[in-house]
Parts: structure tokens; sequence; C-alpha cells
């Protein structure tokens, strides 16, 4: 009778990646999912993403570009 696999190290590759909101923390969440070569188990990881904040449009910058824009 088989005693199932035989001993052997596990290499792990990356199975599939999705990202989504939590709503609740307010994060980008980026779930991960690891495949083992020889005998399929999948094992997960959540990472959370760090969105910087929008960075605010200065005053000389929207000057600028009202002077000089040359669309009309």
């Amino acid at each position: 009778m088989a005693q199932g696999l035989r001993p052997h190290r596990h290499h792990e590759f990356e199975y599939r990646i999705v990202r989504y909101f939590d709503k609740k923390r307010h994060v980008i969440v980026k779930k991960i999912q690891y495949m083992r070569m020889i005998c399929g188990r999948i094992r997960h990881e959540k990472y959370d993403c760090y969105v910087p904040p929008p960075k605010s449009k200065t005053k000389s910058l929207e000057r600028n570009k009202k002077e000089y824009d040359n669309r009309e």
C-alpha cells in the first residue's frame, strides 16, 4: 500500500494575488496565496499596502498653469 508522499522539501510559488479595500480599517489589503510544488497545499499571507495621501497642489503651480497655458 502507498504510504503517501515521500519526504520532500517545500518549495513554494505565488499562486494567486488579490488586492481589495478593507472598509473597516480603510486600507488596501494584498492577499497572496502560495502553493507548494509537490504536495499542492495552499498557504495565505495578508499585507496592508500603504497608500500615500494625495498631494495638494500649490498656489504657484496653479498660477503658472493659468499664465502659461497655451490652450484657448
